[in-house]
Formats: structure tokens, sequence, C-alpha cells
């Protein structure tokens, strides 16, 4: 079974050194379910990916935000990946690594006006979660009209791919919004795009 073998390759990076020494240079989901193949461990990306969401769901706003703004050339992106594996971290490595926030920290109240002044030009006002899950809505109608793109989207090799699409038409979607998306799934033996389809 797909979830036992991750369990036992998650508990052994947790229990062996060398293990734990080998992930630090891995900056990428793939590389990871690589790196337990060519030891021994079996087990897709998809399971990988189903496993790691499941293990987000259960982490808090500041946790998941931290997860994701993991920087992939530091050595402690694959720790923060799991909650098993962010014990790992050492006292004080919580902020190291982590890139800088998305949006800006705060924005003057005056900076969210929608009129600008020869002298000050507007600025937008920063994207919500409730901007992206619209907008990841909007995305997957226009999925299910044209077939094209419906079939680009089945063929993705995993979210990337998916939220790359989901971009190039124009849609701000980005890899929170499938997962807040791929909680209202039921059917979590299929990728999260795969509930958006009922064939």
């Amino acid at each position: 079974m797909a979830s036992a073998e991750i369990d036992r390759f998650v508990q052994t990076v947790v229990n062996d050194h060398g293990f734990a020494t080998g992930i630090k240079s891995l900056g990428s989901h793939y590389a990871l379910v690589r790196f337990a193949s060519e030891r021994g461990f079996q087990f897709s990306c998809s399971e990988w990916g189903r496993y790691w969401a499941m293990d987000c769901l259960q982490a808090p706003d500041d946790v998941l935000d931290q997860i994701h703004r993991a920087d992939p050339l530091h050595w402690s992106w694959a720790f923060r990946q799991l909650s098993k594996w962010r014990a790992l971290l050492m006292e004080g490595a919580e902020s190291d690594g982590l890139l800088p926030p998305a949006q800006s920290a705060s924005v003057d109240s005056a900076s969210n006006l929608s009129f600008a002044t020869d002298s000050t030009p507007a600025v937008p006002s920063p994207i919500t979660d409730a901007d992206r899950d619209s907008a990841l809505q909007s995305f997957i109608a226009l999925v299910r009209q044209r077939s094209d793109l419906k079939d680009q989207v089945k063929s993705a090799r995993d979210q990337d791919d998916v939220i790359a699409l989901a971009q190039a038409e124009g849609f701000p979607i980005d890899s929170l919004t499938l997962l807040r998306s791929w909680s209202k799934v039921t059917d979590f033996t299929k990728p999260t795009w795969f509930g958006w389809f009922d064939d």
C-alpha cells in the first residue's frame, strides 16, 4: 500500500541521520520521490502529492504559509514539507530559508483608492484568497467548456502544470488555491483537478 510505503520513508528520514542529510539538497517534490525511489521506497509523485496535501490540511495557516514560502535553494526546504520533518529543524531555524511574503505586509488605506492624481499612482489592492478561489472556479468553468484546455489539464504532470495553464489564461491561482479546493473533493484517489470532471 502506497501510504504505508510513504510512512516508512518519512519515518526513515526521521530515524536515519544519513537519510536526513540526503534530503538537505532537495528542492522539489519530484526530487523527494526520486530520492526515495533510488533508496528502495516505491511510490508515485501523485501518491506523494496526496500524502503531502493531507498533511498540509492539518497544518495551521502560519505553518502552511511557511511551507509555501520555503526557498527551494535553501537546505531546510524538504524539512518544511511534512509535520514529522519540521520537528527535525533546529531551534531558531524557523525563520531561515523563507522567501519574503508574496503580498506586502500592509498598505496605507490611502493607497487603496481606486483613482490616482498626477503625482500618486493608484496602488491595486492585494489579491485575496477569495479572489483566487473565485478565479479557480472561473478557470474550471472555462476548462469544462474547452475540450483542448480540458485535455491539457487532464494530462498535466503535477499541480505546477495546472497552475501554469490557469495563469496563461489569466487566472491568478496558486498552490494554496488548489489545496483549498482539494479539501472540498471527497474522492482523494484522484489528483485534485480530476475532481473537476464528471468523466
